[in-house]
């Protein structure tokens, strides 16, 4: 696969426990941390469309409406 190098600017603090990680071999690099969040930040937000594009067409095969979906939700946050 290519590679293309950024630079992106990050501040002092942020920056400080990148490295304190690195220190702490929890991760291998500052680079190795940033692809592995951004890969992970992808992923969940893949996650999410998906999930909301279900919850869409459930409600929609099912005539639901969102008045519908909140009434649910509150009934079964009593119910615990």
């Amino acid at each position: 696969m290519a590679t293309a190098m950024i630079q992106i600017p990050f501040q002092e603090e942020l920056l400080q426990q990148i490295d304190r990680f690195v220190e702490k071999k929890v991760v291998l690099s500052r680079e190795n941390l940033i692809q592995t969040a951004t890969e992970m930040y992808i992923q969940r937000k893949r996650n999410w469309q998906n999930l909301f594009s279900y919850g869409e067409l459930f409600a929609l095969e099912n005539n639901l409406l969102e008045d519908d979906v909140m009434n649910e939700i509150k009934a079964n946050r009593s119910r615990k």
